[in-house]
């Protein structure tokens, strides 16, 4: 996950992976080498980036996929305009390189003017793009398409439904759009061509560089892979997750969190756990809470309901995330047969593949056993009704396993399970810990027995909801009916549910608008912080995770702003209007002397964030004061510190150069403060 840039062919896709000439579990990563081009080479760039320009201006931008392929060219653009901005040069290649995108964009751009647009019906690789929703920023990713095959006649033609391989990649010190762009425009690896040949569709994903594919970086890949299913027939059925690395921590999380989603799951190398990984000494407990959500070794057990093969080079130490997932399924109660450098799981689908002699890559044997496998379950697919689940969580971010989906639980960050299984057409849950609200599909089943109680599931009717909800109730279960269901997936008062958990960082995930205080503050002291901290997230945002922040005035923000994105509130409620209108909304108190938030402290020299429903609109966050919890030291160090290090709420004293915390912790399920104070 350091070092050089490299292509690895695996399995059919082309990973961009990392030499190292011994393995580290957790690499020291090296700033990487700068190139200052010439006034003359800048100039160039300048000139051709500003013709670029002006060529897209006038395109047709559209709406769904026929803004796709706007994105299509507009990819270029960026690529060159980040470059510039960030002074993205590594060598003197790069130079060529960019100018390269600029002659590649403007190409496109004229086909484009003209009507034309290639590039959507060509087989073979290419760069394509899409806008994302969060940000508005349009982002690249690679495709790599079967011959002869139009995507116009692909998505009108159900029985040629493709296979998608979902590939991502490793982390590298001189990723960005540009190398991106390079390392796949027309460009594609042996295994890529192969896989293709074979009629499956290849995606690389660009995951806003290295992230890991957490927070915006996960959006993207199902992004990505929704932008490649609105040009191209996709069967949802037979999606494979593939990554190497920096990839294959990604495809640890991505496979073990959504494990009804991919036909199968390749995890190369990579991390599976943060404590050890980022040798992270103590640390508060409301940060150990927040290694749950990402931590794939405590979900370890959703390998029951995904074919997964972990793979590690013998002589590399990232083979310990593998090591991870099975000794975590060993504790479970799974055992292994192993026969040489394979170890392969009994009563789960799970394969360990140790490459011979190998460092931090894939050996030809590896790959075609790696290979193999996909191959087998690709020809059956996801079973959409399996006969048995066994599905754990800890978060309602991560809720669903085939027919079934958990829609609330008694406590955030404590472990839920829910076991169920199909006989003689009854959903049978034979266990369940801290589920609170149990949301099973219609078709599932005749019926449900849970808890010992039996329950009728009505049919698939159309006008119905997919789904029957079941709340506890004491040692009990009562069902809702259709009315009670209907008003409890409308009811934005039933406190978190999935995509509005919590904690902070979770609303850069999807679309939100920063919005700075322009009146008179409270506190000038903790008006300048808050400015501050605002100026940094957007930088960091623009540097780190390739978009640019949405800003605006409080006296700016329409009804359609607070309707589709989490605000982001910055200042105290005598300078953003905003939060002066929500203030006797939200779980704290705050006076212009004190601030009272799991504890009083004083206004002047103290600052309150946090994240709760926004109470303009409780289908959305309102977050007060904050960015991401982490910043440029975590982006630059390894990916596995891109956890939170604040809860949904927290007290920072401002004295400080970067503030000192003074409390953090998580609401409860209806967004309160917990009862008990040492809740943290």
């Amino acid at each position: 996950m350091n070092g050089r840039i490299l292509r690895w062919s695996i399995v059919g896709v082309t990973l961009l992976g990392c030499a190292t000439s011994s393995a580290r579990a957790q690499p020291t990563f090296k700033k990487p080498p700068r190139y200052e081009p010439t006034a003359e080479e800048k100039g160039k760039i300048e000139t051709g980036l500003a013709a670029l320009t002006k060529a897209i201006a006038d395109l047709p931008r559209g709406e769904g996929a026929q803004r796709d392929v706007f994105a299509d060219v507009a990819v270029y653009q960026k690529a060159v305009d980040w470059t510039l901005r960030h002074n993205e040069f590594f060598a003197k290649k790069d130079v060529a390189a960019t100018l390269r995108v600029i002659d590649r964009g403007l190409e496109r751009a004229r086909q484009l003017a003209d009507g034309q647009r290639p590039w959507t019906s060509a087989s073979g690789p290419s760069i394509r793009g899409y806008f994302s929703k969060v940000d508005d920023s349009v982002q690249p990713y690679a495709l790599i398409v079967p011959p002869n095959l139009d995507s116009q006649a692909a998505a009108a033609a159900a029985n040629r439904r493709l296979r998608l391989d979902v590939v991502l990649h490793g982390r590298g010190e001189t990723l960005n759009e540009v190398n991106f762009i390079q390392a796949h425009d027309g460009k594609a690896s042996p295994a890529d061509t192969e896989a293709a040949a074979g009629g499956i569709l290849v995606l690389h994903v660009f995951g806003r560089t290295n992230n890991a594919y957490r927070w915006a970086g996960e959006t993207d890949v199902f992004e990505a892979i929704a932008a490649v299913k609105r040009n191209y027939s996709i069967d949802d059925r037979r999606i494979v997750l593939r990554g190497f690395s920096m990839g294959g921590a990604g495809a640890w999380h991505l496979g073990l969190h959504h494990p009804s989603v991919w036909s199968s799951v390749e995890a190369g190398a990579g991390f599976s756990e943060t404590k050890n990984y980022a040798k992270l000494k103590a640390i508060p407990d409301y940060q150990t809470k927040a290694l749950r959500i990402y931590d794939a070794v405590d979900y370890a057990g959703n390998a029951f309901n995904v074919p997964m093969v972990g793979y590690g080079g013998e002589d590399d130490l990232q083979r310990q995330a593998s090591v991870n997932i099975e000794e975590a399924l060993k504790t479970l109660g799974y055992s292994f047969k192993t026969e040489g450098l394979l170890t392969r799981g009994e009563g789960i689908d799970f394969l360990r593949v140790v490459g011979a002699k190998m460092g931090h890559k894939v050996d030809p044997e590896s790959a075609k056993i790696l290979k193999d496998f996909h191959d087998e379950h690709a020809k059956q697919g996801v079973n959409l009704n399996p006969k048995q689940i066994r599905f754990v969580t800890y978060t309602l971010k991560y809720n669903q396993a085939a027919w079934f989906s958990v829609e609330q639980l008694e406590e955030h960050y404590r472990r839920a399970i829910v076991e169920a299984e199909l006989k003689e057409n009854v959903a049978i849950v034979s266990k369940t810990e801290n589920v609170a609200v149990l949301g099973v599909e219609r078709h599932a089943a005749e019926s449900i027995r849970l808890g010992g109680q039996e329950f009728p599931l009505e049919g698939a009717v159309q006008g119905l909801l997919p789904y029957v909800y079941f709340q506890r109730d004491g040692d009990e279960w009562k069902q809702l009916d259709y009315d009670a269901s209907r008003r409890f997936q409308e009811n934005s008062e039933r406190g978190k549910r999935r995509n509005l958990q919590g904690p902070i960082d979770d609303a850069f995930s999807g679309p939100f608008l920063c919005v700075r205080g322009t009146g008179k503050p409270w506190n000038p002291h903790v008006q300048k912080w808050a400015d501050a901290r605002l100026d940094q997230f957007a930088n960091d945002w623009r540097r780190w995770m390739r978009g640019e922040v949405r800003i605006k005035k409080d006296t700016e923000v329409t009804p359609e702003d607070i309707e589709t994105s989490h605000l982001v509130l910055f200042g105290d409620p005598g300078s953003n209007s905003l939060l002066a209108r929500v203030l006797d909304q939200l779980p704290l108190g705050w006076s212009q002397t004190e601030v009272n938030l799991a504890g009083q402290y004083r206004a002047d020299n103290h600052v309150p964030v946090l994240i709760t429903l926004n109470p303009l609109n409780a289908h959305r966050y309102l977050v007060v004061n904050s960015g991401h919890t982490f910043g440029a030291k975590e982006f630059t160090g390894t990916n596995a510190l891109l956890f939170p290090h604040l809860g949904d709420y927290a007290v920072i004293q401002i004295d400080g150069e970067n503030g000192l915390t003074q409390t953090s912790g998580y609401f409860d399920e209806m967004w309160k403060l917990p009862t008990r104070s040492s809740a943290k």
